[in-house]
């Protein structure tokens, strides 16, 4: 290569770099002004207006946690736990191992009577934290509205093990008591 060829290669190069710099900015800008106007609709207590504004933040930059994050919240705080469930399951697509956020939904699925989808979300947070009490205690919920009593007894006995001081355990709720 010579040093003419290196030199134009150089700059189409550094043009290439300003010009992607330069689209990316007016992209960014408006997926976060899209959530600012979120959070103070939020804060206003316009939960509409706030979902529409993360939403659109949303479909601006897919990736946006915080947006998508707010979004969440906002369904939970409506009382809205379809939506929120559907939010949640777009954020684990991007964040699987976002553990609150699959317990959440967990719990969502098993108010919503799908006790074989919540024991998924229970058993993949159990897989890479098998001590953690809100998996093992949605887990043998989920286990036993399935109708599986000894790994329901089994998640409550590890709980008790690990976390001896936690009332959740000892007091075992009427949903896993044997009938």
């Amino acid at each position: 290569m010579t040093a003419k060829t290196m030199k134009i290669f150089v700059f189409i190069l550094s043009v290439s770099v300003l010009l992607r710099g330069a689209t990316e900015a007016p992209h960014i800008k408006a997926a976060t002004v899209a959530y600012e106007d979120g959070k103070a609709a939020q804060h206003e207590k316009n939960l509409q207006g706030a979902v529409n504004s993360f939403r659109k933040a949303i479909d601006v930059e897919p990736t946006f946690m915080e947006a998508r994050l707010a979004l969440i919240g906002v369904h939970l705080e409506s009382g809205h736990r379809l939506e929120a469930a559907a939010a949640i399951t777009q954020l684990l697509e991007i964040d699987p191992d976002a553990a609150h956020y699959r317990i959440v939904l967990g719990q969502i699925l098993l108010e919503q009577k799908q006790p074989e989808r919540a024991l998924a979300q229970f058993s993949f947070i159990l897989k890479t934290d098998p001590y953690n009490a809100d998996a093992l205690l949605g887990f043998a919920s989920a286990a036993k509205q399935t109708g599986m009593e000894g790994r329901a007894s089994a998640a409550l006995e590890l709980g008790r093990k690990h976390y001896p001081l936690d009332d959740r355990f000892t007091t075992v709720p009427s949903a896993l008591k044997h009938d």
